[in-house]
Parts: structure tokens; C-alpha cells; sequence
């Protein structure tokens, strides 16, 4: 009877420690530098026009001309520090989702309301229902808080999560959901997965 139940015991740590080895997983995206590289390019672009009219053009326009190049330049800094950043920038894990460049915290999955339908050809960004939003981004920057008052006010989905400068795509990031919470992506979505459970998609969302 004892060896019995030390047995059951074995066992249950057994399954324990195999479910928290699983979910301590979850997947990571980072800057990725090729994305920059091509961004720098193509703000090298419209750069140019604005030596040429900083070097003939009267002073007003020479100003005008100072004043988009100190933008451009701001922008590349800014892109310069990312390539060298190794940090995660975008996580999603058995807790939630963790956006770095949004607010230091994780959103908690209870705290999701809805994953909007996104189109992966397309689309660089997710974007993200909260069922409390102006609590959830109360520890965020002040442009996450617009986006709560927007989705209060307006509808308007309070969360977006860009994949734009991020080593991946939106296809992969809703796949890292489905891993978890595929009770939240939209339907559409859902389905394009590469294998559905038909039991389960019956309950996805409209």
C-alpha cells in the first residue's frame, strides 16, 4: 500500500515537472538587422532631395531641408540602436504576451479580451482587445494610454503589437498564440492554421 502510493507520487511529479518544463518555453522575436538595414535604405532615399536643397536653395528652404534631415537622423539613431540591441523584444509564453517597447510588464491572458483577424500577407501588426484596458496600461507610456481611452471611447482595438523591425512575422506570432490561447485568435485566422480541430473550432470567436 505505502509503495503504492510513493509510486502515484513519483508519478504526479513526474507529469509535474514535464508540464512545467513545457511551459517554460514560449517564443522570442528580436530586432532583426536585415529589417533595419533595408529601413535605413529607404530613409536614405527621401534624405537625399534634402542635401540637394540644403546646399541651393534660399534660407527658408535650407531650414525646412535642416529640419527633415535632423528627423532623418534622429530615426537612424535610433535604428542604429536597435541593431546592436540583443534583448528580446517580443515574447509570448504560458503567462501571456510581453511587448518591451510597450510597457515593462507582461499582458496577462486573462486580461486579453480578443485577438483581432489579421491579414498575413499583408498585415505587419496584431492587434489586441483588452477586457480592462485602461487598468491593464495604467504602468504604460503615455501613447499605449491613448490607445485605451480609444478603445473605450471608440471601439478601436488598444493594443498593437508590430512585427515590422522584429526577426519573424505576424503568422508566426499568432502562431506562438495558438500554442496557449487559440480560444482567442479570430476565427479566420484559426483556420488557416495547418491543422484544426473542428471540435474546437466551432467555439472560435466572429
Amino acid at each position: 500500500m505505502a509503495q503504492a502510493h510513493r509510486t502515484r507520487l513519483a508519478r504526479n511529479n513526474v507529469v509535474q515537472c514535464a508540464q512545467e518544463i513545457s511551459y517554460a518555453g514560449g517564443v522570442s522575436f528580436l530586432w532583426s538587422r536585415a529589417k533595419i538595414r533595408i529601413s535605413a535604405l529607404i530613409l536614405f532615399g527621401p534624405a537625399t532631395p534634402a542635401l540637394v536643397g540644403f546646399a541651393f536653395a534660399n534660407p527658408t528652404v535650407r531650414w525646412l531641408c535642416l529640419v527633415w534631415l535632423l528627423g532623418v537622423a534622429l530615426v537612424m539613431h535610433g535604428l542604429s540602436r536597435r541593431v546592436s540591441d540583443v534583448r528580446v523584444v517580443l515574447s509570448v509564453d504560458h503567462r501571456g504576451i510581453l511587448d518591451r517597447r510597450l510597457m515593462a510588464r507582461r499582458i496577462e491572458w486573462h486580461e486579453i479580451g480578443a485577438i483581432c483577424r489579421v491579414d498575413t500577407d499583408r498585415s505587419y501588426t496584431v492587434d489586441i482587445r483588452l477586457r480592462w484596458p485602461r487598468t491593464t496600461l495604467d504602468q504604460a507610456g503615455w501613447l499605449a494610454r491613448v490607445g485605451a481611452l480609444c478603445q473605450i471611447g471608440y471601439g478601436v482595438p488598444a493594443v498593437t503589437f508590430s512585427m515590422l523591425l522584429l526577426a519573424g512575422d505576424v503568422s508566426e506570432l499568432l502562431e506562438a498564440v495558438a500554442q496557449y490561447r487559440p480560444d482567442l485568435l479570430h476565427k479566420h485566422n484559426m483556420a488557416m492554421r495547418p491543422s484544426v480541430d473542428p471540435r474546437t473550432d466551432a467555439g472560435l470567436r466572429e
